[in-house]
Parts: structure tokens; C-alpha cells; sequence
């Protein structure tokens, strides 16, 4: 039974979409398409507009339908499966060169649309990591210059580095200027986290 009390399961959903029932997608979008656009808002919002968000959110969802037989329960919950398929989709968008890459891949009939799975289930499930290193890199991101930190922000949601492009159209600036800052603010981070790893041995002293 599912966690909503009904009686079809995440496996039945599955296997209905993998049979080409179109059943199964409206009970994945009844079921789950809420979270895995929250997803999307929650993770991608400041790298991606409105228009783009919506089209990651429908190439997750064709992806889904179409490799539905590729899911493997084994491999983690079919929310966090979808969740992750979600996440890749986002990223070529963020990363368009990456889009034709994929495509490709699609004919592949190894290609997981999902890729690896990552160490938690989902990336909701790395928020609570306690690790001082990272809420010190978060920090030093968030008080970066405005267009610094929409870059390099936009580079974690990528994965990668965020297409130049893209981000000048966003911010209304050169691509020269995107490098720049995104130079500037890499060169800010470095220099935080140098600092941030020498302090332990300061304060034996």
C-alpha cells in the first residue's frame, strides 16, 4: 500500500507507464508531480525563469513516461528516481551544450535518464548535513556581490558552469561580464576557504 492509503504502489506506477498505460503517468502526477515541481522551484529557481523551470519539469515528466521500464526500485523510491531525472533535466537546460550530449544518449540502451544515485536519496536529504566546512562556504556564497553569487549559484545548479550566455540575458549584462565576476567570486570563495581551514590551528595557539 501506498503512503497516501492507496492500494497501488510507486512499483505499480511504474510498471503501468513501462506497459504504455497512460493511467500510470496521471496517478505519477496525481502522486508525485507537486513535489517534484517543488523540487524544481526549490533547487533551481535562481538559475532558471519561470518558462525554463516549466520546461524542465515537462522534460522530466516525458522522461519519466519514456524510460519508465529503466527504473529499478532497488536503486532507490520512484519519487527520488523521478526527483533526480528532474535535476538532470534542469541542469541541461542550465548547461545547454550538455542537451545534445543527452540526446544522444537517449539511443543508448544503457542510458539512465536518473544517472547515479547519489549517497542520500535526494538532494532535500543533504540539507541537514552538519558539516561546519559547507555552512562556512554558504555563508562566504551568500555574501558575495549580487551578480557573483547568482553565478556562482547558478554553476552549483549546473553542476558545472552555467552557460554564459544565458546568465548575461538573465542579468541584463555581457558574457564578458559574467566571466569576470564568476572569476572574481571563485577567487573570493578560494580565499575563504584557505582562511576557514587555517583557523582550527589558530586557535590552539
Amino acid at each position: 500500500m501506498a503512503d497516501d492509503g492507496s492500494k497501488v504502489t510507486d512499483s505499480d506506477i511504474a510498471l503501468k507507464m513501462a506497459m504504455g498505460d497512460q493511467e500510470g503517468l496521471r496517478l505519477l502526477l496525481e502522486r508525485y508531480g507537486w513535489r517534484i515541481r517543488a523540487f524544481l522551484v526549490k533547487y533551481y529557481s535562481g538559475s532558471l525563469q519561470e518558462g525554463e523551470l516549466n520546461e524542465a519539469f515537462n522534460v522530466a515528466i516525458y522522461n519519466v513516461w519514456r524510460f519508465a521500464d529503466r527504473y529499478e526500485e532497488s536503486k532507490g523510491s520512484l519519487p527520488s528516481w523521478c526527483i533526480r531525472i528532474a535535476q538532470r533535466a534542469a541542469q541541461s537546460i542550465i548547461r545547454r551544450e550538455a542537451g545534445y550530449r543527452s540526446k544522444n544518449l537517449e539511443y543508448d540502451a544503457m542510458y539512465d535518464p536518473a544517472g547515479d544515485p547519489p549517497e542520500d536519496e535526494t538532494v532535500e536529504a543533504a540539507e541537514g548535513a552538519d558539516d561546519p566546512r559547507i555552512d562556512a562556504l554558504c555563508k562566504a556564497v551568500e555574501a558575495l556581490p549580487t551578480l557573483q553569487k547568482a553565478i556562482i549559484k547558478a554553476d552549483l545548479a549546473a553542476g558545472g558552469l552555467a552557460d554564459a550566455g544565458r546568465l548575461a540575458e538573465i542579468h541584463g549584462t555581457s558574457k564578458n561580464a559574467v566571466y569576470v565576476s564568476r572569476s572574481k567570486a571563485r577567487e573570493a570563495l578560494k580565499r575563504q576557504v584557505e582562511q576557514s581551514s587555517r583557523q582550527p590551528a589558530d586557535r590552539k595557539r
